[in-house]
C-alpha cells in the first residue's frame, strides 16, 4: 500500500465516523433536552417538598403551642380518669 492509499482510507474513515456522527446529532439534542426538562422538575419538586416540609413543621409546631396554651389554661396538665 501506498501513503496515497493510507491517507484516503483514513479521510474515509474521518468522513464516516463524522457522518455518523451528524445522523446522530437530533436524537442527542432530544436526549439532551429530555435530561434538561427531567432535571428542572426535579428541581421543582425538590423545592416543593421542602415547602410541604416546612408548613407540615410550623403547623405542628402550632398545634403544640395552642394545645400547650389550652392544656395550661385549665389547670395544668391533663390528668387520667
Amino acid at each position: 500500500m501506498d501513503q496515497a492509499t493510507i491517507v484516503s482510507y483514513a479521510l474515509g474513515y474521518i468522513g464516516v465516523a463524522i457522518a455518523v456522527f451528524l445522523m446522530v446529532l437530533p436524537a442527542l439534542a432530544v436526549f439532551s433536552l429530555l435530561l434538561l426538562g427531567v432535571g428542572a422538575a426535579q428541581v421543582l419538586l425538590l423545592l416543593i417538598n421542602a415547602l410541604a416540609v416546612g408548613l407540615y413543621k410550623a403547623a405542628l409546631r402550632m398545634y403544640h403551642y395552642l394545645l400547650g396554651r389550652w392544656q395550661s389554661g385549665h389547670g395544668g396538665r391533663l390528668a387520667a380518669h
